[in-house]
């Protein structure tokens, strides 16, 4: 079967997503900081809201999306040669470390969607949480790329 892209092409492609996803989600917290320490209305806030927004819009998002994707794609190639298996026994030969590797990341979206919805809020007015908050939550995704890179490269 011939593809579009090849395996070591999307691999490549899967880790320039990963690294822009990631440093989008260390970042996003940062401007949301700043806002929070800013004066209502005042310069600073408006360019910090527009720099999160053009974050969400033109990186974190489109890389979410190439990050699943040649993810998928490479999890699919993987499991090419098995499918004349039932699903239950090729599923069964996957390593676990990728199940470990696949809860990080699933969390990583569920926090990517936590912060574009607190964006939402930030952006309509609302100061829920404190700038020391977000520069806390702002090293969440480093700690938890650093477990899911090892998983990927050890194969524990």
């Amino acid at each position: 079967m011939d593809h579009v892209i090849g395996y070591d092409l999307a691999r490549g492609l899967h880790i320039i997503a990963v690294i822009a996803w990631i440093s989008g989600l260390l970042m996003l917290p940062r401007f949301y900081a700043y806002v929070t320490s800013s004066q209502a209305g005042g310069e600073l806030e408006t360019a910090m809201l527009k720099a999160a927004k053009n974050l969400r819009l033109i990186i974190l998002g489109p890389s979410l999306v190439l990050a699943w994707t040649f993810g998928l794609f490479l999890f699919a190639t993987y499991l090419a040669g098995d499918w004349t298996r039932p699903l239950n026994e090729v599923l069964g030969q996957v390593p676990h470390w990728f199940w470990g590797k696949l809860l990080l990341v699933l969390g990583l979206s569920g926090y990517h969607g936590y912060l574009t919805s607190e964006g939402r809020r930030i952006a309509k007015g609302e100061r829920r949480r404190t700038e020391k908050f977000w520069r806390l939550m702002s090293e969440i995704p480093f700690i938890v790329a650093i477990a899911a890179v090892l998983l990927a490269t050890l194969e524990p």
